[in-house]
């Protein structure tokens, strides 16, 4: 092969990338067969990342979020959840709503039945804004309490503790939260960077 050659096969390659970037700017992501993801706004609290899933096997997409300490994985895009969104669709629609409640101040996690909807339950995120309520966060497979709860467990289990690695918070510190059928609502405020601790305690209302 030519020299002149070789430096179209770069550059085509080039173009092809920087159109894949183009094309998802809205997504964030883009995946090529057979190529690593390509991430963009990774600098964002919550992004999507491939994890390790050594309970299931494989690499899991994964909702990941950043504080000084490094990043952490956080909710697993697990087969329990409802829709036709692909893991990775899911994983970074999920990441996007949990950039916008950290605003309002994100205190907890918790499940939900969805009220219009039999047999339907949600995952929600409550915030210090949301008073009495839990605004959605994704919605779960039609099916029982107990299955909306395994669910939960299954997505957030590296929050319960500390998946299969030392879960540290962003002050070094081992970082766990409890969980039940009976209380079913996750505490993030261990996990919290110090400048999501405070966020939405002095905003407008």
């Amino acid at each position: 092969m030519t020299n002149g050659g070789k430096f179209w096969n770069v550059a085509n390659l080039t173009v092809a990338v920087l159109g894949l970037f183009a094309a998802v700017g809205g997504a964030g992501i883009a995946i090529v067969q057979g190529w690593p993801p390509l991430l963009v706004g990774q600098n964002a609290r919550f992004s999507c990342q491939l994890q390790p899933d050594t309970q299931r096997g494989g690499d899991v997409w994964t909702v990941m979020y950043r504080h000084d300490k490094g990043q952490q994985p956080w909710l697993k895009m697990v087969t329990t959840l409802g829709g036709d969104y692909t893991p990775v669709r899911r994983c970074q629609i999920i990441s996007e709503s949990l950039n916008s409640y950290r605003k309002d101040g994100l205190i907890r996690l918790a499940y939900r039945d969805e009220p219009k909807t039999p047999n339907q339950y949600v995952i929600c995120a409550k915030t210090k804004f949301s008073g009495e309520g839990c605004p959605l966060l994704v919605t779960l497979k039609p099916g029982s309490d107990t299955e909306a709860y395994n669910a939960m467990r299954d997505m957030t289990e590296n929050l319960l503790n500390g998946g299969n690695a030392v879960y540290q918070n962003s002050e070094g510190k081992l970082a766990t939260s409890k969980f039940s059928q009976a209380s079913p609502e996750i505490d993030l405020t261990p996990f919290l960077a110090e400048e999501d601790r405070i966020a939405g305690s002095n905003s407008a209302k």
